[in-house]
């Protein structure tokens, strides 16, 4: 199926820049001293990396075998926290945020299965920016599996709704707190709008979550 490449361009300059503002985002993290999930914003590093590659070839800095090696690993890591995370915590359980669910690392585990399935079908040839513009469109392997293309392409969709949906429980919320009223020393509650978040803009990684989804997306239509 023809695709246009400004359209394979257009992700690939999407997916680099996911990967830099991730790179930014561990490095603040770290100065400022707040709370980000690290190993998160390493895989989209990786994923966004290896994903600019496969969109514009002569874009790629690392062998398709490399990156078999690193997603396959990533894979394997989040698998051990999903375990680790259901017996400590049960399936219904949360984490210390009280806002993620095992669900959470599901999620990176199955993206992790999406990139090894992508890289399984791309050649290390380039037609050229005539044809898709994609490397997957020589496939070493054959045509990629419509069952199992959709299943991932609709984890992927479902996975961006859900993400986009709990934005709301970020929103800066307003706290109670006791103030001493100069007059008479009264104490009384006064409303404070105040951020009471301790994570680093948790809207814009929830921003590079969604794009990630959506040219995963892309790219896994590509392959049928």
């Amino acid at each position: 199926m023809p695709f246009p490449s400004w359209l394979a361009y257009g992700f690939a300059v999407l997916m680099v820049a996911v990967s830099a503002y991730c790179v930014l985002r561990l490095a603040l993290a770290r100065r400022m001293g707040r709370r980000i999930h690290r190993d998160v914003n390493v895989a989209h590093v990786l994923m966004g990396a290896a994903m600019a590659g496969m969109l514009v070839p002569s874009w790629r800095i690392v062998p398709i075998g490399a990156w078999e090696v690193v997603f396959a690993g990533v894979g394997t890591y989040f698998l051990i926290l999903c375990v680790r995370f259901v017996a400590q915590r049960g399936v219904a359980g949360v984490d210390d945020d009280h806002g993620h669910h095992v669900s959470h690392f599901a999620i990176h585990m199955v993206m992790a299965g999406a990139m090894l399935y992508m890289l399984w079908l791309t050649t290390s040839t380039v037609a050229g920016l005539g044809s898709a513009s994609m490397s997957m469109t020589g496939s070493r392997h054959g045509v990629g599996d419509p069952g199992l293309t959709l299943a991932f392409v609709v984890v992927l969709v479902a996975s961006a709704v859900w993400q986009l949906d709990a934005m709301g429980r970020f929103a800066i919320q307003g706290r109670q707190v006791l103030a001493i009223v100069p007059s008479g020393d009264t104490v009384r509650p006064v409303h404070v709008a105040a951020a009471v978040r301790p994570w680093l803009a948790p809207r814009l990684e929830i921003c590079c979550h969604v794009a990630m989804c959506l040219a995963m997306g892309y790219m896994l239509v590509l392959s049928v």
